[in-house]
């Protein structure tokens, strides 16, 4: 009888190793999010938009569009190269290959994103099922070239036989995700108390006051590791996909 697999949950550690790599870089990023995190109430008040829990994140998406658009990717390209040095991701030419890819991987993302969006909000099965087949299509196009269909295929084999191990290190990183988020909830909530629980604090006082500027440093050192350990699990996926089956 085969021993059963390994278990995932190694990449949260490499992801905090992949991100050790460059800290000068990584504490640049971070502090790149937290001022692009603070757009988002600055657009609240330039578009004179009152207490609203749709307009929040919508604003607070916006501000956070170049990040999650350009620079973390362009950071998972880096990284990547770095480790691997692949044909499809070469280290002597990995700012290239990403120039030519990161827009279409941004779109792919976009789309899957609403896709997914779209089956949690109707159905909520097929929005896990999107996510869980095709989840890894973008960061394939973005670092190892392929097409769209392609990518799509990729994905969805490689998570058929693969997803128990992987759902439990994505799970194992949301879970981290959600403790921090609780507890800087917790503590805003202790150091900003306000006449309006459910809206919560004003556009103005989110902008102006230092909290938000150190939860959101915070939160963008988390999103950063976030897109290590991910960059991390789709290594092992990937070596896990060039394996035999049952190896």
């Amino acid at each position: 009888m085969l021993p059963p697999p390994p278990s995932h949950l190694g990449a949260l550690r490499e992801g905090a190793v992949l991100l050790r790599r460059h800290p000068a870089l990584a504490l640049g990023l971070a502090v790149l999010a937290m001022g692009l995190s603070q757009l988002g109430p600055a657009l609240e008040l330039a578009a004179g938009a009152g207490p609203s829990l749709l307009l929040q994140p919508l604003f607070g998406f916006t501000g956070l569009l170049p990040l999650e658009m350009y620079f973390i990717p362009r950071l998972q390209a880096q990284l990547d190269a770095e480790t691997l040095d692949l044909p499809g991701n070469p280290t002597a030419s990995w700012r290239e290959a990403f120039d030519g890819r990161w827009l279409l991987t941004f779109l792919t993302r976009l789309g899957l994103s609403v896709a997914i969006g779209l089956g949690l909000l109707l159905f909520l099965v097929p929005g896990i099922l999107v996510l869980t087949l095709f989840g890894w299509a973008p960061l394939r196009m973005l670092l190892r070239g392929d097409g769209l269909l392609a990518a799509l295929k990729w994905s969805q084999s490689a998570m058929a036989r693969h997803w128990p191990r992987i759902l439990q290190a994505v799970l194992a990183m949301i879970l981290v995700a959600l403790v921090y988020q609780v507890a800087a909830s917790w503590a805003l909530d202790r150091l900003l108390p306000t006449s309006d629980p459910e809206l919560g604090p004003s556009a103005l006082l989110r902008l102006k006051h230092p909290a938000f500027w150190l939860f959101n440093l915070l939160g963008g050192a988390l999103n950063l590791w976030l897109s290590c350990a991910l960059l991390a699990l789709y290594h092992r996926l990937e070596s896990a996909v060039q394996r035999p089956l049952g190896s």
